[in-house]
Formats: structure tokens, sequence, C-alpha cells
């Protein structure tokens, strides 16, 4: 993969090759059903006045430019609502607004109920994308007759100009070639799993008829990894799902973001989701057993975190009571203090201020 220059926040240019480019316009237009636009890409945002606009500027560069974009604000308090209305004049641009705070799954399930594209794609408030994302990846998803596909992520710190890495590259999980994901994957790649690189940040494009066969939306139950759970609903319903090479994903990394929030209680609901899934009669032997995995997984985790929060919190007695609770805790204890070793030496020691930083 030949990585070139990375863009600023406005930029356009690619971050690496692009497959597909074998697929030509006339097929992909016609792919669009009934009438309706190849991609609806949905912006959901909360409070996002800062970053909104570069988000609507990346999807209206885009050289596919058969798409929609629904910007949902989530019952913002700052001045979303009047940065996107500064772009209503492109017709392809149209806001929903939800009137109070009820969180990204809704919002998401909102534009579903709204959108009318062949494909979908989402598109956080505070990320971006290159100029050339949405044809790349509609172009390999219907060359691999795909119902998901997904690129690396260019990782980019807020107050720089430049990605740093890739969530591929950062993870040491490089692909040189267009690579399908299943469930084991999916599991392995969730926090608790083998691996590092988190499937649940790739924001894939998802073919908006297989969600509706299959009567897929997102648990509005979930304020933080809804996005992770639909995934799995996808791969537990036959969808096909492929993951292309190169980076046209920019993910802004903010230390107020949603994903550097407490885990606990977002454990606690992701195990809960995981037992009403394997309560269902009709998993396969083999669905059952990795499903139990990610049960395990989930299991560990938590009594990790639930030692560790109130720990870093100074609450000692808590954290000390949850322990002794939680004895799957010293087990995931041991597998994490090599990586707990390593970011507090980078940070005390090295003096590198994103040590901390959820991805590395």
């Amino acid at each position: 993969m030949r990585a070139t220059r990375a863009p600023t926040r406005t930029g356009g240019k690619k971050w690496a090759e692009r497959p597909g480019d074998d697929v030509p316009a006339s097929r992909l237009l016609s792919t669009s059903m009934a009438n309706g636009p190849i991609v609806t890409v949905m912006i959901p945002a909360f409070n996002a006045a800062k970053y909104v606009g570069a988000a609507i500027e990346s999807c209206q560069r885009q050289t596919l430019g058969d798409i929609e974009i629904l910007v949902v604000d989530d019952g913002s308090t700052d001045d979303t609502v009047a940065v996107v209305q500064r772009y209503t004049d492109d017709a392809r641009v149209r806001l929903i607004a939800l009137g109070a705070n009820r969180g990204v799954a809704v919002a998401r399930n909102t534009a579903l109920f709204h959108a009318t594209g062949t494909w979908i794609a989402t598109l956080d408030a505070d990320d971006w994308m290159t100029d050339d994302r949405l044809e790349v990846l509609v172009s390999a998803a219907e060359a691999a007759g795909a119902d998901l596909a997904h690129d690396d992520l260019p990782l980019i710190h807020e107050g720089e100009t430049e990605p740093y890495s890739t969530l591929a590259r950062s993870t040491g999980s490089v692909v040189t070639s267009i690579t399908p994901v299943d469930l084991d994957r999916l599991i392995d790649c969730e926090v608790g799993g083998r691996s590092a690189y988190r499937l649940g940040l790739t924001q894939p494009i998802l073919r908006r008829s297989f969600l509706e066969a299959h009567g897929i939306r997102y648990d509005e139950r979930l304020r933080v990894g809804e996005d992770y759970l639909l995934y799995l609903e996808c791969l537990l319903a036959g969808a096909t799902w492929i993951q292309i090479p190169s980076a046209h994903y920019f993910y802004l990394q903010r230390a107020a973001s949603a994903s550097h929030s407490r885990q606990v209680p977002t454990l606690e609901r992701k195990l809960g989701v995981c037992l009403e899934v394997l309560e269902r009669p009709m998993l396969t032997p083999a669905q059952r057993l990795s499903l139990q995995r990610y049960h395990r997984n989930l299991s560990s985790i938590l009594a990790y975190q639930r030692v560790v929060e109130p720990a870093k919190e100074r609450q000692l007695g808590t954290a000390a009571f949850a322990a002794l609770r939680n004895p799957l805790f010293l087990r995931r204890l041991v597998t994490e203090l090599p990586a707990v070793a390593r970011r507090r030496w980078a940070y005390h020691v090295r003096r590198d201020p994103h040590a901390f930083d959820m991805l590395r």
C-alpha cells in the first residue's frame, strides 16, 4: 500500500491507493434503489457546532455525487443547528431535529427511517472523509457482492493537522488486499477480545436492503457501542462484510468524546444484550460458541473495569471491595499489565501527552 501525504482537516487527498477502480460509474448508478440516491450519509450531531461543517463539506466533495446527507441534531444546546442550516441550500443536505438529547442510536435510527439510498454511510459529526471514500467503498462492495464494506481510518489528534497513524497500523492489523470479516473476527476485535483493532470504530457502508430485509436497527438502550452490536446482528443474519486496505475515514480523537467515557455502564448493557441474543433458539452451534466467547470477553473486561474505574477516582475502598467480588479481575489484570506499564512509561518518562489514548 502506497501512502501519500495526509490531508488537512478540509483536504481531499487520498491516504492510499484505491481498490475497485475497475467498476465503472454506470454500474454504480445502476445499483440505486427505486430512484433514490446511491448513498445516504447519516450524520448524528450533538453539540458539534465546531466540527459538523467540515463533516458536511467532506460529503459535498465526494466524487460519487449521487448522495443524500441527513444530519440529525440530537438536542444540541450550542449552534449546531445554525451551522447545519448554512448548508441546506444544497438540496442533498437535510436537517432533522430531534428536539431533545436521545442518544446516537436514536439519531441514527431516525436517519435510517428517512434514508432512501441504496447504501448507508455513517459519519460522526467530528470526523470527515477523503473525497473519494464513498466511490471507493461502493465500487469494492458491489464488485464483491458484499453487504458491508469498510476502510482503514487515519487517526488524528484534535488541534493537529496530520494523522499520526491509521487504525490498522497502530494496532498491527494491516491488510494488503480485500479481506473478509466474519463473526469470530468481530468478536476478537471487541473490547476484551484478542485484537486491539476495533472494528466497531470503522463505520462501514451498509446495504440498506439488507437492513430492511432483516429488520436490523441500532439498539437504543446503548449510548456507546451501538454500532458494534448492529454489525454483530448483520453477521448473525448472514451478511457478507469486506475490509479494503486503503484509508479514507479520518477519525478525530478528542478527550471528551463518547469513546473516552466510563466503560462499566456500557459493558453491563452489552453483556445484557449478549445474554438476550444467546437465548435465541435459531442460533447455529458455531454462532452460539462465538457468542459464548464474546460473553466471556465482556465478563472479563467488566470485572477489570469495575476495579480500575473507582481506583482511578481514588475510591480505593470501593476498588478493593470490587476486586474481592470479581474473581475474574486478577486474571484480566495479568493480561492488561504490560499495556498499562507501557502507557505509564510513555506518559511519565517520555512525556507523551497521548500515551493514554484508547487506541494506543
